[in-house]
């Protein structure tokens, strides 16, 4: 996978469910993507995780759901989570942004709720 690594700018954006909340920035901006730090805490204390969508900014390019990059927590409150947002960029995709939902997980049932996603960050 292609990548190149940019200075990460310091923008945090809030993510939220019914079942769980936190925030999320960059710590590091690719090409396809970034990696992403912050909280995350359950409302009720059912195990909740992250997921996330990269975003192109060119109308030719398929916006692409890369599903979970954090690990669960049950916590009440807020806990670091994070991960890896990236995907493999088509000819000419560039300077992607990012998006993260809080999901909670439901083992043997499928899907997982989540909430909506957040504003690209």
């Amino acid at each position: 996978m292609w990548c190149l690594a940019l200075p990460a700018a310091a923008y945090a954006v809030n993510v939220s469910s019914s079942d769980g909340s936190g925030t999320q920035s960059r710590t590091t901006t690719y090409n396809n993507g970034a990696v992403v730090s912050g909280n995350l805490k359950s409302t009720a204390g059912y195990p909740v995780y992250y997921q996330g969508r990269v975003d192109w900014p060119q109308w030719y390019c398929s916006d692409s759901t890369v599903g979970r990059y954090s690990t669960d927590t049950t916590s009440t409150s807020a806990v670091t989570r994070g991960g890896t947002i990236a995907a493999t960029p088509g000819a000419g995709c560039s300077s992607a942004g990012v998006l993260s939902k809080v999901c909670r997980n439901k083992p043997n049932l499928t899907p997982d709720s989540c909430g909506s996603w957040s504003t690209k960050y």
